[in-house]
């Protein structure tokens, strides 16, 4: 079984010259490749397969952060098709009215460029903002599949995993009234994500709804108490937007280093049938049968069709290539 990821998928964006995404277009011909080669799993095999501890043949869909673009392009795409998908949704953007610190960083990078936006946030950062636990397992686990440049690698891994998370919504904060130039964030979160009501149209429309946390952070940088409000707090929220308990789990910014034994096992007790990590290769039955809440995940970059367009640059070719798996 392949399980396949997307993130951002849209048209061309305005005003953000420098923003990585997969082209509407692209999605599209994507799933032309996918459906010529093999099968689309069936929503009800998917999960019967999943509780009897085997692996189906074929393809899953998986899309990730809640973004107003699954509503609005892919969702009506799946349908027209007659296909389904699993959508992860963080939540804590509907409380706070504020962008989630993830995709802070990615308007950031799509409006100033890797230099830019690293040279702004070099002149606020100071040394007691930065955590050092797992540096070095961050700086080699993380953007190996995606082809950034070392500014916007650098940018990223800092406040994405070196900062401490006590700082980072305050050094966010400040680079955001760079962008924002005198706007409404809260105006933003009602641009940027789908709204409790699309969830719920999502739900119906057959597709699973599951929880990507309260915050979009790291689970292995979080204690235990705090894992387990970010999936309690988020299941919650999920559970009262469709109407249905969630059944599933993807870890922020995913792989191993994100993650541990014990996040798998609060998951296991909170009722997720299984949960996606990112790892480049098929779901076999050992993995349903012996680590449900880490099952692998393509990015949707190593097969053709997936390869990223820049800002209004389309690629110029469909092959296999480092793409738009942003976190």
């Amino acid at each position: 079984m392949k399980s396949i990821m997307y993130h951002y998928v849209r048209p061309v964006p305005t005003q953000l010259d420098y923003s990585r995404y997969l082209h509407v277009d692209d999605f599209c011909r994507q799933l032309d490749w996918f459906a010529a080669r093999y099968t689309f799993i069936e929503r009800d095999a998917f999960l019967g397969s999943l509780r009897e501890g085997r692996a189906c043949e074929g393809v899953v869909l998986t899309f990730d952060d809640g973004l107003s673009d699954h509503y609005c392009y892919v969702v009506p795409e799946l349908i027209k098709r007659g296909l389904w998908g699993v959508f992860y949704v963080p939540t804590g953007m509907y409380s706070k009215g504020k962008l989630l610190d993830v995709h802070r960083i990615h308007l950031l990078l799509g409006r100033f460029g890797g230099d830019m936006a690293l040279k702004l946030l070099q002149d606020i950062l100071t040394e007691e903002m930065m955590s050092h636990h797992h540096v070095k397992d961050f700086h080699e686990a993380t953007y190996g599949s995606q082809r950034n440049d070392p500014a916007t690698n650098s940018f990223k891994r800092i406040l994405n995993f070196f900062i401490s998370y006590e700082w980072r919504e305050r050094v966010l904060d400040q680079l955001m009234e760079r962008f924002l130039a005198g706007g409404n964030e809260r105006d933003l979160v009602d641009e940027f994500y789908t709204t409790p009501r699309q969830i719920r149209a999502i739900h119906d429309a057959g597709m699973i709804v599951g929880s990507h946390g309260v915050s979009h952070l790291v689970m292995s940088k979080l204690g235990l108490e705090e894992q387990e409000r970010e999936i309690v707090d988020s299941f919650a929220f999920l559970e009262d937007a469709t109407g249905s308990r969630p059944i599933t789990f993807c870890y922020p910014h995913g792989g191993f280093h994100t993650f541990t034994r014990e996040t798998e096992q609060l998951l296991a007790t909170q009722g997720a049938l299984f949960s996606f990590n990112v790892e480049a290769r098929d779901v076999t039955a050992d993995d349903v049968r012996l680590r449900p809440q880490a099952l692998p995940r393509y990015d949707c970059n190593k097969f053709p069709f997936g390869t990223a367009s820049f800002g209004p640059k389309r690629p110029v070719s469909p092959q296999p290539a480092a793409g738009h798996g942003l976190e």
